[in-house]
């Protein structure tokens, strides 16, 4: 469809939204959210269904994870354009030793019925967190902790059986009131945090309401309310901005059409660096691309910066490593690796895939979604690859079973992102050949192209363990190494990208799409128009 009748569908579509409200169907559509003042709240659409518990101890979605931050804070918070780990509920960290944190809590920090967060909350939290009962998946975070100690009102120890560097991080996790966790672990009542907003309502996985949390540590938040609702068409999304029926979305439509979106009337697209990493990974088991020469002439074969500037429309950055450019631990050192077709045919020849009757060198498997706009990238990468010789086979699967694919090792190659790569321990889930899932432990880690690199190993293992001054070198020797291997293929770094009612100030998006930043929105004055 051209851009001009685009336009026109969706303009006739928002007067019809604009008059009737969010239509999600046929049925009652009247949500608590919809009694509540336009211009006392925010409406945030979500692509997905809300599912699962909002208990930052047990979620493991990303979009019900957006709505835990704005409910629940942690010891510290990573909520910085660094996303590095800073106190927030704890006014102070201290580590007598590599193994011990001294802690001391905030005196004005408060959860949502105004109890004050006490040292006996944080220990109950990560109790809980570590008992088999809850099957909390944040529970091998926390076995390391061998004694957690009250030493006061507002004081506590936590000691660990060895060092562990990122624990900093782990610390994030919310924290929770003991007197709402029942025997099992299990929030007795409805969650209670100490966040900027608290739950006021929640409609199956529609719509999830927060209150604004008056006495927050940081300060009042400006909205009273926030509202998220699940909206799984994204041409709904964009109608309902422009009806006036929501007020944002984050990275829920695609980059073709928040770019048609800009100049609109009555409506902002705002960009930022993000930390999405988007990568290929190929299956070491397969003989093929067990030679890491393969592996680079298909690196070497894609024209990244055509993809970023056609289908991503520029909101997205070239990546050379899984940590983006602006962190601490970027390796700045590593050239990027620029398209030459003659010198990816001059390794496929020397790996011995020479060219048939047909032109084809090879035949490879590419798994992806089955998300349209993820699906084109697989058929452009296809694209290019066929320019050495490559034939690729894309086939499309549903988000579970990929994932079941991946796990178990039943794939060739297969295009897929990590969302918060902000902590380079990662490198330990993804790269350790400890972590290489087998069938009987698919869940053992996320090494799933089954390298093996015993320096690399060394290098995750110090990582752990080292002080914070000396973790930044060892990551950058990580970043080195995988980019000669290329157990990944690393593709880019997407954009936060946000469409948001004009009038809707004050909300700053965070490299790793975050909407914690919500607590300082706020309307214009005479915003929104009734």
């Amino acid at each position: 469809m051209e851009r001009r009748e685009f336009l026109r569908h969706l303009s006739l579509g928002a007067a019809a939204m604009g008059a009737a409200g969010l239509n999600l169907g046929c049925r009652d559509t009247r949500l608590p959210g919809d009694a509540l003042a336009a211009n006392q709240r925010a409406v945030v659409l979500f692509p997905e269904a809300i599912r699962g518990p909002l208990d930052p101890r047990l979620n493991t979605r990303a979009w019900p994870g957006k709505i835990i931050h704005l409910m629940f804070e942690g010891l510290t918070g990573v909520h910085n354009p660094q996303l590095a780990p800073e106190p927030a509920l704890a006014a102070r960290i201290e580590q007598p030793s590599a193994t011990e944190y001294d802690i001391w809590l905030r005196p004005e920090a408060r959860f949502h019925d105004g109890a004050p967060v006490t040292p006996a909350d944080v220990v109950a939290t990560l109790e809980s967190i570590r008992a088999p009962a809850l099957q909390s998946p944040l529970r091998s975070s926390h076995e390391r902790v061998a004694a957690l100690t009250v030493l006061g009102d507002r004081r506590l120890r936590i000691t660990l059986r060895e060092a562990h560097a990122p624990y900093l991080s782990d610390l994030s996790v919310g924290i929770l009131p003991a007197r709402s966790l029942g025997a099992d672990g299990q929030i007795v009542g409805p969650p209670i945090g100490a966040g900027p907003y608290a739950l006021q309502a929640r409609t199956d996985d529609r719509e999830v309401v927060l209150a604004r949390h008056d006495q927050y540590w940081r300060g009042q938040p400006k909205l009273p309310w926030l509202v998220f609702r699940a909206v799984a068409d994204q041409n709904t999304r964009l109608l309902a901005l422009l009806g006036g029926a929501a007020d944002l979305v984050q990275n829920a439509v695609t980059p073709r059409l928040a770019d048609a979106m800009r100049g609109r009337p009555g409506l902002a697209v705002d960009t930022a660096p993000g930390v999405a990493y988007t990568y290929l990974c190929p299956n070491l088991r397969v003989p093929a691309l067990a030679d890491v020469r393969v592996r680079r002439a298909l690196l070497q074969a894609l024209d990244r910066d055509a993809l970023i500037q056609h289908k991503f429309r520029g909101v997205a950055r070239k990546a050379n490593s899984m940590l983006p450019a602006g962190h601490w631990a970027f390796n700045r050192a590593l050239a990027p690796v620029p398209v030459d077709l003659d010198a990816a045919a001059a390794l496929l020849d020397e790996a011995g895939f020479k060219p048939g009757p047909d032109g084809i060198r090879l035949t490879v498997e590419l798994k992806v979604n089955t998300d349209k706009f993820r699906r084109n990238l697989a058929w452009l990468i296809a694209a290019d690859w066929a320019r050495i010789g490559v034939a690729t086979k894309v086939r499309p699967l549903e988000p579970g079973t990929l994932l079941a694919d991946v796990k178990s090792g039943n794939f060739e190659l297969y295009l897929l992102q990590w969302g918060d790569p902000s902590e380079p321990h990662l490198y330990n889930w993804i790269f350790h050949s400890d972590r290489i899932p087998t069938a009987a432990q698919p869940n053992r880690g996320g090494n799933r192209s089954a390298w093996r690199s015993p320096a690399v190993d060394r290098l995750i293992d110090a990582g752990g363990r080292a002080p914070a001054g000396e973790r930044a070198a060892i990551y950058r020797e990580v970043q080195r190494l995988v980019a000669e291997e290329l157990p990944y293929l690393s593709l880019w770094h997407e954009d936060v990208v946000v469409v948001r009612r004009e009038g809707l100030l004050g909300y700053v998006p965070s490299p790793d799409a975050s909407l914690y930043g919500l607590w300082q929105a706020y309307w214009a004055p005479g915003q929104p128009p009734a």
